[in-house]
């Protein structure tokens, strides 16, 4: 088999494309500094927040070629694009929830808040990411608090994220 693709090579002056694994590439300090600069590019940027943000524009602010990002993600992270983003809009959500700055939106309105496009796909994700609806979630979050005898007075960001004060 590697004779005639070699004549073959020969023949018509093709040379095999030879596909350099990109995240082979990356030694363990490479990849633990891109994954560092990728971690803190998405907590001080929070670019998740655009609901039409895509590999294309992340890989620009990170300063490396579409292919090489997601090629990364996949291999070094274990996550394609869509689960990397939407992994930062849940937890944005979940924090929504947990201050209460959710505003009393409707699923709709906070799926926009957190960059998702709509209400279904955010539920899908929301479930993904926690095994719960985000309405669920929500209830559940109120009920604990409920339970543990603390009732939980949610503010603004400006003030305190929230205080706690036992129900006797």
């Amino acid at each position: 088999m590697r004779r005639i693709f070699a004549y073959l090579q020969r023949l018509f002056g093709v040379r095999p494309k030879v596909k350099k694994s990109i995240a082979n590439t990356y030694s363990n300090e490479k990849a633990a500094k891109t994954l560092r600069d990728l971690e803190e590019f998405m907590q001080s940027r929070q670019p998740f927040l655009s609901s039409g943000y895509s590999i294309k524009s992340l890989a620009e602010e990170m300063g490396m070629p579409p292919y090489q990002l997601s090629a990364f993600l996949n291999r070094q992270v274990g996550v394609n694009f869509n689960d990397f983003i939407n992994r930062y809009r849940i937890l944005y959500c979940k924090e929504l929830i947990h201050k209460g700055d959710d505003g009393g939106l409707n699923l709709k309105g906070l799926a926009a808040k957190c960059g998702f496009h709509n209400r279904n796909t955010f539920t899908i994700a929301f479930k993904k990411f926690t095994g719960y609806t985000p309405s669920v979630y929500a209830k559940q979050f109120k009920m604990q608090n409920y339970k543990s005898g603390k009732i939980v007075f949610f503010g603004n960001l400006a003030e305190e994220n929230f205080k706690e004060i036992s129900s006797k």
